[in-house]
């Protein structure tokens, strides 16, 4: 009988499962490790982990993978470029996709209904809808049109817009300057004017701002008045030199930002970005004030530019994760922060307050924000915005009057 009891014994226990540690196991290690969610950042915003925004962004990722138990792994890539953001995310879809990210914080110039069709993910369902209503009306910054009506690719999450800084304002100072009033005034101007294939962004503003309409199913007519409205101001800056066709050649305000610096003591106007305004009364590195793109009747607008995350992972559990960052990326408080950090304005109209240095106007980016247009892209339009672009050169330069220059764009276009 004792021989019998042992003989099942053994039997039993040769059938048992082996009976293993989670440190002996890799896939019970790997049941228990936190997932890892790869998100890249642009280098614009962020150039390195050493400055106050990284710290204050690795801070409250670490709540987050202590709450959720995901693990944030952060990447800085350039934009713009070979080996940044977009161009890897087209470069590595079909060849490498383990190397794309779960999430990036893409700029919204290089957003597109091409791209986010392609290779990016819908928002539509991820994101409850008390966080987009949150962002009021600033959600259309995320959408692409689709023929099914438009549709959330991109979270919107900071703001950037161009507006005029200017010297030795008039008393009281005004949010709304007109083209006489630099005429009148002797104001020298500066904006960014260069624009590879297209009209840039300062122009496309003043244009609309005199009665000229955005394009229509991608392409874009000529109003021959709004046109000619506009190339008379630069006629009439350059007759009294003060503009110069250098403006021609500075891609961005960085190439004139010293220049203006260094000649406070006369009248001038210059177009930047919301983030350098930011910068400059926050650190008190010289006394300005804002206004908006000036125009002929003085109700100028803006032009809506800034940052929004896009999910690219086609995994839905993945997509899951993603959605559950970017909620905790949202929280107000933290978003304000981040905001203020890095002198953008934050996507919730609601901590637009919390986010801007003690010296700014709120009520001025709030009215500001509501009236701003989004930007033209580089090549859209058709011929029409490379044709006004090409009469705003001859006009600067002196080759024609702002009158010729009009005919001839138009002459142009007709012919095509």
């Amino acid at each position: 009988m004792r021989r019998q009891f042992l003989l099942v014994s053994l039997v039993l226990l040769l059938l048992a499962p082996p009976l293993t540690s989670a440190q002996d196991d890799p896939s019970a290690t790997a049941s228990v490790a936190a997932p890892q969610l790869k998100v890249w950042l642009p280098a614009p915003l962020i150039t390195d982990e050493s400055g106050d925004a990284f710290q204050l962004l690795r801070e409250h990722t670490a709540e987050f993978s202590a709450s959720n138990n995901i693990d944030a792994i952060y990447r800085i890539k350039d934009v713009g470029k070979i080996g940044g953001i977009v161009a890897s995310i087209r470069a590595a879809k079909e060849v490498a996709p383990e190397a794309l990210p779960d999430v990036a914080l893409m700029r919204r110039r290089d957003f597109g209904p091409a791209l986010a069709s392609e290779y990016l993910q819908s928002l539509e369902t991820l994101f409850s809808s008390s966080l987009l209503n949150d962002l009021d009306d600033g959600v259309e910054f995320g959408q692409i049109p689709l023929q099914s009506g438009p549709a959330l690719y991109g979270l919107p999450y900071f703001f950037d817009l161009l507006l005029s800084v200017y010297t030795r304002p008039p008393e009281p100072a005004r949010t709304q300057i007109r083209f006489d009033d630099m005429l009148a005034g002797e104001v020298a101007f500066l904006f960014p004017a260069a624009r590879a294939n297209g009209l840039n962004q300062t122009f496309y503003v003043q244009y609309l701002a005199a009665g000229g309409m955005t394009p229509d199913g991608g392409v874009m007519t000529v109003n021959e008045d709004a046109l000619r409205t506009v190339l008379e101001l630069y006629e009439a800056l350059a007759q009294k030199g003060l503009i110069s066709p250098d403006v021609l050649t500075y891609q961005s305000p960085a190439a004139y930002a010293a220049d203006f610096a260094s000649q406070l003591d006369r009248p001038q106007l210059a177009i930047f970005n919301v983030s350098d305004y930011l910068a400059m009364i926050d650190r008190q590195a010289i006394s300005v004030s804002a206004a908006e793109i000036p125009t002929a009747d003085g109700n100028g607008s803006s032009i809506l530019d800034g940052w929004l995350w896009v999910i690219v992972t086609p995994d839905r559990g993945r997509q899951a994760l993603a959605a559950r960052f970017l909620e905790w990326m949202m929280e107000p408080s933290f978003h304000a922060d981040f905001a203020r950090a890095l002198y953008h304005l934050p996507s919730q109209p609601a901590i637009l307050d919390q986010s801007l240095p003690a010296a700014a106007d709120s009520l001025f980016f709030s009215e500001l924000l509501s009236s701003a247009a989004l930007p033209l892209p580089e090549g859209e339009g058709g011929t029409a915005p490379r044709l006004m672009q090409e009469a705003l050169g001859q006009v600067l330069h002196g080759d024609v009057s702002a009158i010729e220059a009009t005919r001839q764009a138009l002459a142009q276009l007709a012919e095509r």
